[in-house]
């Protein structure tokens, strides 16, 4: 495991801090963690019915994958994590709540940061893990597999926090926004991203997002205000809101499909679709709720 980031790691059962023995992590109050591929798995008990279920879906969505590559719809959330982050000024130290398969992880390690992904799934921690070492950037990453209401890192070790499509998945949204909140430095970034409310959708998209929620478990949507609620409960002080997957990506996806079905690259017009999502995003019927916050 990485040097350094193993130093922010602690015992999601008692707060105290870890020390590996071959394959296991452990703490002073006797409580231990396996280490998979040079991931640990800091569970503190057993998953409920939901954290259960979560891991199950995305288990299955990221097996398989054995080549790192960037989609354009990543490189447009690290542009995002970028510019709202400010990583021109130096990444410093990231965490992503909700790491997937990695890409933001490897991305902010590639521009200089120490960076750490967390995520339900231990499939996709190895994954992300093994595309870290073929990046040549295992040395500034680390990938941990945590439930997101109990986060094993120190208080205050991040100069910057992500949590992208995880809060509407959860039972205790507010627990998993406080925890974000506390592992980020006073004065740190946060990048937080959720449904949007259904009634601010586009009337036609309201069923198919239904049918989506539904298929991957989401539990709640958000508007702005509501967001603007959890996260200003925590500690957080919200910079600016904003909505995104407007109709422009919509169509953006309809034509990405039918253009990688006919082996044409479109990525120019993928782009001019997603400056014009960009620039609606003060109207309220997109399908997602992003915030910006400082941690006071």
């Amino acid at each position: 495991m990485t040097v350094g980031l193993t130093d922010m790691l602690m015992c999601p059962t008692c707060g105290s801090s870890l020390s590996a023995t071959g394959e296991l992590l452990a703490c002073s109050q006797e409580h231990s963690f396996p280490i998979v591929d040079g991931v640990p798995v800091l569970l503190p008990h057993e998953l409920d019915a939901q954290h259960d279920s979560q891991r199950e879906i995305y288990d299955r969505a990221y097996a398989g994958r054995t080549t790192y590559r960037l989609e354009l719809w990543q490189q447009a959330y690290v542009l995002r994590l970028e510019q709202n982050l400010k990583w021109t000024g130096g990444v410093g130290c990231f965490l992503d709540v909700g790491a997937g398969d990695g890409y933001t992880v490897i991305e902010a390690a590639r521009r200089g940061g120490l960076a750490i992904g967390c995520d339900l799934s231990l499939v996709a921690m190895r994954q992300a893990r093994r595309f870290a070492v073929t990046e040549g950037l295992a040395d500034r990453t680390l990938f941990v597999v945590c439930t997101a209401e109990s986060l094993p890192f120190r208080d205050a070790a991040f100069d910057s926090a992500a949590s992208v499509h995880v809060l509407e998945h959860l039972p205790n949204d507010h627990g998993a926004a406080a925890e974000v909140a506390r592992v980020v430095r006073r004065g740190g970034r946060l990048f937080i991203g959720v449904p949007n409310s259904f009634d601010s959708m586009p009337a036609v998209l309201r069923p198919i997002y239904r049918w989506h929620d539904h298929r991957i478990g989401h539990l709640r949507q958000y508007s702005p205000e509501q967001l603007t609620a959890v996260t200003n409960s925590v500690g957080l002080q919200t910079e600016r809101t904003f909505v995104s997957a407007h109709w422009a990506k919509v169509w953006q996806l309809a034509v990405h499909l039918t253009a990688t079905r006919l082996h044409i690259d479109d990525s120019r017009l993928w782009w001019w679709f997603e400056r014009r999502d960009e620039r609606a995003a003060s109207r309220r019927n997109g399908l997602h709720t992003n915030l910006v916050a400082v941690r006071k």
